[in-house]
């Protein structure tokens, strides 16, 4: 394929993937996700605290107290996920249509525990159980918050509402035009309470479990399907597409809700249910599987060129940020790196998951961790010096892999450099 063909390509990739990027619901949804995460990160650390492998530090903070105080946080953050991010996806959607967040976030908080079940002791004492607030519940939550915002965004904006004088105050006015949407809402997820209330499901928690959550979860279990979707990625990235963004505004989701269930199992000690995720990409394929390219460049490049961009790009990959590596090489529609750039992301996903199923390597503790995160820190993060060692493993593996490459064209720079240095002569 030539490059104009490439570039023709692009240019008929470029509208569709630009409409699932402006989508109000997907920017809703990733924005909210995103928006929470300092939340899931206070959990994340906390778990990661509380399940330190050293017998005196447990034994420590089980006797000062801290143990007990970190179960409360992990309880109200990484147990408490589905509500979070039905008020933080609220809150993205509803600014997505220039609407008030906050009421937004309020109304679905409001609707989600009105279609959450509630028990009641023989004392009569009403309980809300943590079952559906966490991992199992996120996307019962994600479908109210944005199916409560749109009632009230379409009502709002159809002028159903309660208008008041122009010399109310503006604050008081907006609180009643959000009367009339506020309850079209409540009423709505009311109806729909006593519906499933009336199935053998007895919620719609359990409902969108069953037929939604887990086939879901089932697909982002499936190391082909993951494969397949970073290979894809990586093929926008060489058309000049962030590609990266365009799988997670799809699959984050999925991967959100699976590192919920990984994280609340490691803060409990218990077996961790899920060998993929979102955590599980981005542990084994910073900077598109290319920092063994990054490092070649640093220290073996013979010509000023590749010299010189080893030395914009090699840290900046080392801590998972790859565009100067992308866009300065160029990776992006160069043939003479399509291979690895391209296929490298697959290798290292089949060789990770393949020894994490096995059992050589323990399974990610579902804490994605913050950009620019450095390769092996971001590792111990994930539970294991195991899981940090593999990293180490696949760098190198890519190196190897990137080598004929990398040679073939820096010596076709490094001879294009000394004709031009010959000829000034």
């Amino acid at each position: 394929m030539s490059t104009i063909d490439a570039k023709a390509l692009s240019q008929k990739i470029t509208p569709t993937v630009n409409k699932i990027q402006k989508s109000k619901v997907v920017n809703g949804i990733s924005n909210g996700l995103m928006g929470a995460m300092p939340v899931t990160l206070l959990g994340a650390f906390s778990a990661l605290l509380l399940n330190l492998p050293i017998a005196p530090y447990k034994e420590f903070i089980t006797n000062v107290g801290i143990a007990n105080a970190l179960q409360v946080i992990i309880q109200f953050s990484t147990n408490f996920l589905a509500v979070i991010f039905a008020v933080a996806i609220a809150g993205g959607y509803a600014k997505q249509h220039k609407e008030d967040g906050v009421f937004a976030g309020l109304l679905t908080l409001v609707c989600f525990f009105i279609v959450t079940p509630m028990n009641v002791t023989e004392e009569g004492v009403k309980l809300i159980p943590f079952q559906w607030l966490g991992g199992t519940g996120i996307f019962t939550a994600i479908i109210v918050s944005l199916v409560a915002t749109r009632i009230y965004i379409y009502l709002k904006q159809k002028g159903v509402t309660i208008k008041m004088p122009e010399s109310v105050p503006p604050v008081v006015a907006s609180s009643f035009s959000s009367l009339i949407p506020g309850f079209a809402a409540v009423i709505f997820f009311t109806i729909v309470s006593s519906v499933f209330a009336a199935t053998s499901f007895g919620t719609i928690h359990q409902f969108v479990y069953t037929f939604l959550q887990i086939p879901l979860q089932g697909v982002g279990g499936n190391i082909v399907s993951i494969v397949i979707l970073w290979t894809f990625a990586q093929l926008l990235w060489f058309f000049g597409i962030h590609g990266t963004l365009v799988i997670y505004s799809v699959v984050l989701p999925i991967f959100t809700a699976m590192d919920a269930a990984q994280m609340a199992a490691y803060a409990a000690g218990e077996a961790l249910p899920n060998i993929t995720g979102r955590a599980f990409v981005s542990t084994y394929t910073m900077s598109g599987s290319a920092i063994g390219f990054a490092l070649l460049m640093l220290f073996v490049a013979k010509s000023k060129q590749y010299k010189t961009l080893g030395k914009l790009s090699a840290v900046p990959a080392l801590f998972g940020i790859s565009e100067p590596l992308v866009f300065g090489t160029p990776l992006v529609f160069n043939f003479k790196f399509f291979v690895p750039f391209v296929f490298m992301n697959g290798v290292n996903l089949i060789i990770a998951y393949t020894l994490t199923a096995i059992g050589i390597i323990p399974r990610v503790a579902g804490f994605t961790p913050v950009s620019g995160t450095p390769i092996i820190l971001s590792g111990l993060m994930e539970g294991s010096w195991k899981i940090a060692a593999l990293q180490v493993v696949l760098v190198a593996l890519s190196t190897i892999v990137w080598y004929p490459f990398f040679k073939k064209a820096d010596n076709e720079a490094y001879q294009i450099e000394q004709s031009a240095e010959n000829n000034q002569e």
